[in-house]
């Protein structure tokens, strides 16, 4: 597969079993990475009705956080360590440094961007990493006790870099209650085999169902604890957010539950399933790419693992159109 490389300020990351080497001889005053981007994908991806909409971010964006030095960090997360970092020049993303509460985690926000890319959903917002010295990072924490606690306590130093996630921010964030019980029950009702889908459910429906593939393919097993999807009412698009669960190896049990969810779907993209049935573990591979040049974005055992997993998916499909009807079961686009 032909690849382009267009050289951000950012290192495309993802969960592995052991970090890559740093050279701390390396230059990081402005960070350090590299973004690989398939200029001729193999196999290409099937037009949807959700690609023809346009993201919220898209990753063009992300050529404007090349060479930025955090100016101010603000502690905004709850459980794990996130901050809200301000570049300057009305620049913005949300930061999560690999901290020992979240060690490599981080990875999982860039994984799940590059999957969706190659799979054509624009449901995940851009995500690549920074990788900042020690020192710029403390500088920018300085006003905000928290944050300077948390870099302090738990961001992660491999000799004087500090490695991250970094998303464009996005104003105004409106999230949806997706997993509200009576929201929930009405889906899921409406991803079985039926009932036609009411006219002004079917985008929602179709987003819900692929959202459920998705997190079975990537091992997510933290969709449903809350503010996890939102939505860009411009466009309709739901934004499948916070993704650092994802990749993990082994899996946690916590994971138990997604599978009995996708089990329970009878209705899936038609274009989803026709890119799941053409891709191989060497798409996937190439596809994550590498961390930094000569370094896997994920380990062979890592890519094996998400194999295994669409295989399973298509086998679940194909069981189901047996059972129910090729129609009934490549429902939405």
């Amino acid at each position: 597969m032909t690849r382009a490389i267009f050289v951000f300020c950012m290192l495309c990351a993802c969960r592995t079993e052991a970090p890559p080497s740093a050279d701390a001889s390396a230059p990081i005053d402005a960070g350090l990475a590299f973004t690989f981007a398939d200029a001729d994908p193999s196999p290409s991806a099937p037009a949807t009705a959700a690609t023809s909409a346009k993201p919220p971010v898209d990753e063009s964006r992300l050529a404007a956080y090349a060479h930025v030095v955090p100016q101010r960090l603000k502690s905004v997360g709850h459980t794990s360590v996130v901050f809200r970092a301000d570049f300057g020049s009305g620049l913005r993303a949300a930061y999560k440094p690999e901290s020992k509460r979240g060690h490599r985690r981080y990875r999982g926000e860039v994984a799940s961007y590059r999957l969706a890319k190659m799979l054509g959903l624009p449901n995940v917002i851009p995500a690549e990493v920074h990788v900042f010295s020690r020192e710029s990072v403390r500088a920018a924490a300085a006003s905000d006790a928290r944050a300077l606690s948390l870099v302090n306590d738990e961001v992660i130093d491999r000799k004087g870099r500090v490695y991250g996630s970094l998303v464009p921010w996005i104003d105004k964030l409106e999230f949806i209650a997706i997993d509200a019980p009576a929201e929930r029950a009405r889906w899921e009702k409406e991803l079985k085999s039926g009932d036609e889908v009411p006219a002004d459910r079917r985008a929602l429906d179709a987003q819900i169902s692929t959202l459920i593939v998705f997190d079975y393919l990537t091992g997510n097993w933290d969709r449903w604890s809350g503010e996890n999807v939102a939505i860009d009412r411009a466009s309709g698009i739901l934004l499948f957010v916070d993704n650092d669960a994802t990749f993990f190896d082994p899996i946690p049990p916590l994971f138990a539950p997604e599978k009995a969810m996708l089990r329970g779907v009878d209705r899936f993209s038609r274009a989803l399933v026709t890119r799941l049935r053409a891709i191989s573990a060497l798409d996937l591979a190439d596809a994550f790419g590498d961390e930094e040049p000569g370094s896997p974005l994920l380990s062979a055992r890592v890519v094996a693992a998400c194999e295994a997993r669409r295989k399973e998916i298509v086998a679940l499909v194909d069981s189901k159109i047996a059972q129910l009807g090729e129609a009934n079961v490549l429902y939405f686009p």
